[in-house]
């Protein structure tokens, strides 16, 4: 949990959304189904999932308008800066999603039926 959190927290200081990997105890091994672990594993693997899925929120919720509504009067470079730096997010978060490890979690996770 500690080292997921850790790598969450150096790519926001970096500006980038770096979703966390899940222990390596608990991915799934090649077998798939029936792995060891059972319900623990389980757990965490949807865990790793809904912590993805907030993050993927929290950045698709952004709003280019937010400086107007702390009161400050942005420059319109400002505002290409907000999408640069948002299409760039998403671009991570999608290449991210497609990595291995992350398609075995999500591959056990529906072989599962959870």
């Amino acid at each position: 949990v500690f080292l997921a959190s850790l790598h969450v927290t150096v790519g926001l200081m970096k500006g980038h959304t770096w979703l966390p990997h899940p222990p390596r105890d608990a991915l799934p091994t090649s077998g798939g189904v029936g792995a060891s672990g059972g319900g623990n594993k389980h757990h965490v693997l949807e865990g790793a999932v809904i912590t993805w899925t907030k993050q993927i929120r929290h950045v698709l919720k952004q709003d280019p308008e937010i400086l107007l509504k702390e009161g400050h009067n942005p420059e319109p470079s400002a505002e290409l800066k907000f999408w640069r730096s948002k299409a760039a997010n998403l671009n991570s978060i999608h290449s991210q999603l497609g990595m291995d490890a992350l398609k075995k979690v999500l591959k056990f996770l529906e072989t599962n039926k959870s």
